[in-house]
């Protein structure tokens, strides 16, 4: 009710938006460390910027891969309204503007804690796992691993020293 007597009847979509879901995601297992800090600044964030955390997911995946199943969880849930993610990449490194466009057309949103952030160690894991990826398209899985170890090598090897 307003100061003028008048009852107030929010729109449906919009009465979950301070319910918050935390997405942390970190690219190996060797960065799960970094994982729970991670969800411990979002969920301190969530709890700042005032709203009420109903949902901590975190996962270890690649940023590319789309086969996460605790993401995929949590996007069908309905009992969330905002998705809190430290920086964008750590939704998905490619196509964050569709999340944006099709959980805005379900009435949620998302808030990126940290937008300026860059992280390119994780980048480079993504990378590795893309290539990988096609590799084991193009040649099968046996050949994928060790084409993978070829191409990283080549990629961290100095300027003019190809292994």
């Amino acid at each position: 009710m307003d100061s003028s007597g008048h009852i107030i009847v929010p729109e449906p979509e919009t009465m979950l938006l301070p319910m918050a879901a935390i997405y942390a995601r970190v690219s190996s297992h060797p960065q799960k460390e970094d994982l729970d800090r991670q969800a411990e600044r979002l969920v301190t964030y969530a709890n700042a910027r005032g709203y009420q955390v109903v949902a901590v997911v975190k996962e270890v995946a690649s940023g590319v891969n789309d086969n996460r199943p605790r993401l995929t969880k949590l996007l069908a849930d309905p009992e969330w309204g905002t998705l809190i993610v430290e920086h964008k990449d750590r939704l998905t490194r490619t196509g964050f503007k569709w999340f944006e466009v099709l959980l805005q057309s379900q009435g949620k949103r998302i808030d990126v804690a940290n937008p300026a952030q860059d992280d390119t160690s994780d980048l480079m894991t993504d990378f590795m796992s893309i290539v990988y990826s096609f590799a084991a398209r193009m040649y099968g899985l046996r050949s994928a691993k060790g084409r993978t170890k070829l191409v990283k090598a080549a990629m961290t090897a100095p300027v003019g020293e190809m292994p």
